[in-house]
């Protein structure tokens, strides 16, 4: 899966999860530190995030990695239109390098 396809995913499940929780981009942004035009610009993929960047976002959206895994490899339509599964060794190597951060 390409990295900017990859990020669209991530922004769509990062908007939607900060939704359910009622908050706004600005809200969001001033719990992390950003601006809310950089919160928008990871909501609709035009920015990728490091990794340090993500984990801070999800815990502060009460979320874990997995859900965001399981979301972008079950929901997300162009998956399903392309059939682009993640393995479970995959999801499995990408928990893994999560566990020290």
């Amino acid at each position: 899966m390409k990295a900017n396809i990859i990020s669209s995913h991530v922004g769509n499940y990062l908007r939607k999860s900060r939704k359910e929780k009622n908050m706004t981009g600005k809200q969001l942004a001033e719990l992390i530190n950003i601006s809310q035009q950089q919160v928008s610009r990871y909501e609709t993929g035009s920015s990728s995030l490091s990794l340090d960047q993500l984990n801070e976002i999800l815990t502060v959206l009460d979320k874990r990695w997995i859900e965001m895994i399981y979301y972008i490899d079950c929901f997300s339509e162009e998956n399903k239109r392309n059939n682009i599964n993640l393995s479970k060794k995959t999801i499995e190597i990408l928990l893994n390098s999560m566990k020290d951060i």
